[in-house]
């Protein structure tokens, strides 16, 4: 009568072949979901500038908009549902603005990253 099942030796194989598939796809997928997240916060750095762009429009001054201001959507946070990535600060005088979107923790993905009013985008 022969016995049915596995031996040691092939459930060993098995273990091994998906942890090297594990130890490849890990990292690739930390990869895609930093890049997400750091489109997340290039996205809420051009809604809050659109939204200055439109408050400039109505007065002629990049002043910092009060908080009645609904033509400005400037988050403090990216992503704004779930854990923050990224801290977003506005910096404006009458003739320009800064949008920096900083890491949240040194875990988060990517470094500082600038906007300025003239269009000029920096990221490290």
């Amino acid at each position: 009568m022969l016995a049915k099942g596995y031996t040691l030796i092939e459930l060993m194989v098995v273990v091994a072949i998906i942890g090297v598939i594990s130890a490849i796809a890990y990292p690739s997928y930390q990869g895609y979901t930093c890049d997400t997240f750091i489109g997340q916060g290039v996205a809420d750095m051009k809604v809050c500038a659109l939204g200055m762009e439109r408050h400039y429009s109505n007065g002629f001054t990049y002043v910092t908009p009060t908080a009645n201001d609904i033509t400005v959507a400037c988050p403090n946070v990216s992503p704004t549902e779930g854990a923050p990535k990224f801290d977003l600060s506005l910096v404006s005088s009458a003739t320009t603005f800064t949008i920096t979107a900083a890491p949240v923790t040194s875990s988060s993905c990517g470094g500082t990253m600038t906007l300025t009013a003239d269009g000029a985008f920096t990221a490290p």
